[in-house]
């Protein structure tokens, strides 16, 4: 790997994460194309730090008001604490669960197809129900909300089934704005990737303090340029592109329209199906 593969790979994590189609699955075929393999999970997870970062700079107001809700200050802040926490239960439950599963389905490419296929049809229900009904905001929400769409979440985000697309869907079809359940969504990928990336990279980050640095072959392939600057540009890839797809769903949402994102991901469930063939 050099460092245009990391950028590459990069800028498409960012991309793929926030707008709903899918980051794993495009990230899976991206690493093959240029690599010639899948890379390992704990690579994937890396770069979800970049959209850590990014959701973090593009939410940081309502960052701090759930802040003020822990100590005390915010009663809105409070509420939607105690909904993220409800959401990651089933996340963490299903995550860890479904996680072996998730690893062998990176051979398979025609499993992400079919989930893509399945995200497509959640996105247009999503769509359809949030041109007919307002919905709850936030703060209107309950305890089955959050469980839901926490649930939805454990399950997706390793199959092809998009995080943000089936999270958005679920809020969508428990009655939740549209606007308001992508809002929810991106917060609940704050602490969903902090916990991710804290399990997957656990021993990456024990040897880069121990040796100062990241050996060749325990993560990128033998002959690949340096570690840790290729860990660098791709996190910082995934960091800006993230940004920009997280303001344009934020604003694609708020008038409904999911319709072309669905019908991508319905494309690129089939092109998935036919390439896993013949892969």
């Amino acid at each position: 790997m050099n460092l245009l593969h990391a950028l590459l790979l990069g800028l498409i994590q960012g991309l793929t994460e926030f707008l709903p189609i899918s980051s794993t699955a495009h990230l899976t075929v991206a690493e093959n194309i240029l690599l010639h393999q899948s890379m390992p999970l704990e690579f994937d997870v890396l770069l979800h730090v970049g959209t850590l970062g990014a959701l973090i700079v593009y939410f940081y107001k309502e960052i701090y008001n759930i802040l003020q809700g822990l100590v005390g200050g915010s009663a809105s802040g409070r509420k939607l604490a105690w909904l993220l926490f409800l959401a990651m239960v089933p996340t963490g439950i299903l995550a860890m669960l479904t996680r072996p599963l998730k690893e062998s389905a990176k051979g398979h490419l025609w499993l992400y197809g079919v989930f893509l296929i399945i995200t497509s049809a959640m996105l247009l229900g999503a769509n359809y129900i949030a041109k007919r009904k307002n919905g709850r905001k936030i703060e209107e929400m309950n305890t089955l909300d959050a469980m839901c769409i926490g649930a939805i979440q454990g399950l997706g985000g390793g199959f092809g089934l998009s995080r943000s697309g089936s999270t958005i869907a679920m809020g969508a079809f428990r009655g939740v704005n549209l606007s308001e359940a992508t809002k929810f969504s991106f917060l609940l990928g704050i602490p969903t990737i902090t916990a991710a990336a804290l399990v997957e990279s656990r021993h990456l980050i024990k040897s880069v303090f121990q040796n100062n640095t990241l050996s060749q072959g325990e993560l990128f392939p033998v002959g690949s340029s340096d570690p840790l600057l290729l860990c660098i540009v791709g996190i910082c890839a995934a960091g800006i592109s993230g940004y920009f797809a997280i303001s344009l769903l934020d604003r694609l949402t708020k008038h409904p329209r999911l319709g072309g994102f669905a019908l991508y991901c319905f494309i690129a469930g089939i092109v998935f199906i036919t390439m896993g063939m013949y892969w």
